[in-house]
């Protein structure tokens, strides 16, 4: 019985722990996609060939040593890039750009209901503009959801 008990409580434990290491690197990769860090990385596979095939020292003062170390700041500066790109350019650019932000398809048959244009105003930055064919409706963003605000009928459908 307390081998069986023993046996359980190692196998949780490896269980565990196989999990946690299984976070750990999910969360590492995605640390390296979004800072960009693939790019030094990959900089750095290509100094460690160099050293296996050529001898090539990578952090020496020599000028070879000093051409790689440049070439790993420019791979350094490439991620900060990608960072800057990722999390600061993007997401502003997605604020403020006033086009389509959804699914926009043509109807398969009569009775399948219209899918709206859905875009941000260009007068009023919170209001939320469905499109339809005949109509416009007019949302703002209250608390986690939209509150229709008003519906504006176009000129040629009523």
């Amino acid at each position: 019985m307390t081998g069986c008990l023993f046996g359980g409580a190692v196998s949780a434990a490896l269980g565990a722990a196989a999990k946690l290491l299984i976070t750990g690197v999910r969360y590492a990769f995605k640390a390296v996609r979004t800072f960009g860090l693939y790019v030094p990385m990959i900089y750095l596979a290509y100094g460690g060939v160099l050293w296996l095939a050529f001898g090539f020292t990578l952090f020496e003062d020599s000028v070879d040593g000093k051409l790689y170390i440049f070439g790993f700041a420019l791979s350094l500066g490439c991620s900060v890039v990608i960072t800057v790109r990722k999390l600061i350019v993007k997401p502003l650019g997605e604020y403020f750009r006033g086009e389509v932000i959804e699914y926009d398809k043509e109807r398969k048959s009569p009775h399948t209901p219209e899918a709206p244009k859905i875009y941000r105003s260009r007068v009023n930055r919170g209001v939320i503009v469905y499109e339809y064919a005949n109509r416009y409706d007019l949302y703002e963003k209250r608390g986690d959801g939209l509150a229709l605000v008003a519906t504006e009928w176009k000129k040629h459908g009523r």
